[in-house]
């Protein structure tokens, strides 16, 4: 859905609005002083026509053309009271936003809620950074979701940004629009190395690093795909996880069951810090796909092994806001 460019007074007007309106958690009601109303281009040009039917009928003394020219000026009066009360008394809260990877966009999930008994149309909320804004409806009594994408360029906590609430309906002639800049925020993970690094070695927890066997018993790195492979020693969660990516093995070793760490001090020296935070986190995507326990240890935090999903969010989490 396409909106036309608002005119360099918008524009400003935009700007002076923005300015005033700072971050704010929680409902938040559009009242009646946080709305403002400008002419659209059309609302311009048809502006200009009934100047011009007025003139017209003024010098050649018409009297339809004098009553045509104020019915429809009233309707572009009554048009625009419409506009505004399109908006007026909506309630908007942001709702949540799930971690994302850098380098992905980050979807922010919106309410807007109708308290009242007026459906509301042709309502669209927009980002500056988004691609495209989001057009909804909100009939009466009801409330009405949508998901709004924005770039997340780095890992760390995204916030999000200031959004504007808009709507021409119903005649197109009046804009009317509200800044909204909520108090959310969504996570970036660092984006995963691309190709996969394979697995370090899995280390025994009595004896120190165990060496390569042909066992079957313990999880020891991933490796790609090569024909001949078992069926069974195939990756299967990581495929199902990223249908595209490339078929992955498991290779095992005949230790005793060993813990797998991702030791920052292990990558680092060989990449720089945003690079080995990419391997790192392509790792532990990787370690929690093949199922096996693993622990992380970066600058002033260490996480035990565990295995799991939740063991993925927090070593995913560790590494997003790692200082390093």
């Amino acid at each position: 859905m396409s909106v036309a460019a608002p005119s360099p007074l918008a524009r400003w007007v935009d700007r002076w609005i923005a300015r005033r309106h700072g971050p704010r958690g929680g409902d938040v009601r559009l009242e009646r002083r946080r709305l403002y109303v400008l002419p659209t281009r059309a609302g311009l040009g048809f502006a200009g026509l009934a100047l011009v039917m007025l003139v017209t009928s003024v010098n050649y003394g018409l009297g339809l053309g004098f009553a045509l020219t104020f019915l429809l000026v009233s309707l572009a009066l009554v048009g625009m009271l419409h506009t505004h009360r399109n908006l007026a008394g909506l309630t908007l809260r942001a709702v949540r936003g799930e971690p994302v990877f850098a380098g992905d966009p980050a979807v922010l999930q919106l309410l807007v809620k109708n308290p009242s008994r007026v459906d509301r149309f042709a309502i669209t909320i927009s980002a500056p950074a988004s691609a495209q804004p989001v057009p909804l409806d909100v009939p009466a009594g009801t409330e009405q979701t949508a998901q709004l994408a924005f770039p997340a360029v780095r890992r760390g906590w995204l916030a999000a940004p200031r959004l504007q609430v808009q709507t021409r309906f119903p005649l197109g002639l009046c804009r009317a629009w509200s800044w909204w800049h909520p108090a959310a925020r969504v996570l970036v993970y660092p984006a995963p190395e691309t190709p996969a690094a394979p697995l370090p070695a899995a280390a025994n927890a009595a004896d120190g690093p165990s060496g390569p066997g042909r066992g079957n018993e313990d999880f020891a790195a991933l490796r790609p795909w090569r024909e001949g492979d078992p069926l069974r020693r195939i990756a299967w969660r990581a495929v199902a996880r990223d249908p595209q990516a490339a078929l992955v093995s498991k290779q095992f070793d005949g230790s005793a069951r060993g813990e797998l760490w991702l030791d920052w001090a292990a990558v680092s020296p060989r990449l720089d810090a945003e690079s080995a935070l990419s391997r790192l986190a392509r790792w532990v995507i990787d370690a929690e796909s093949a199922g096996v326990r693993f622990g992380l240890r970066l600058p002033g935090v260490e996480i035990p092994p565990d295995a799991g999903p939740g063991q993925r969010a927090r070593c995913l989490e560790a590494l997003a806001l790692a200082r390093v």
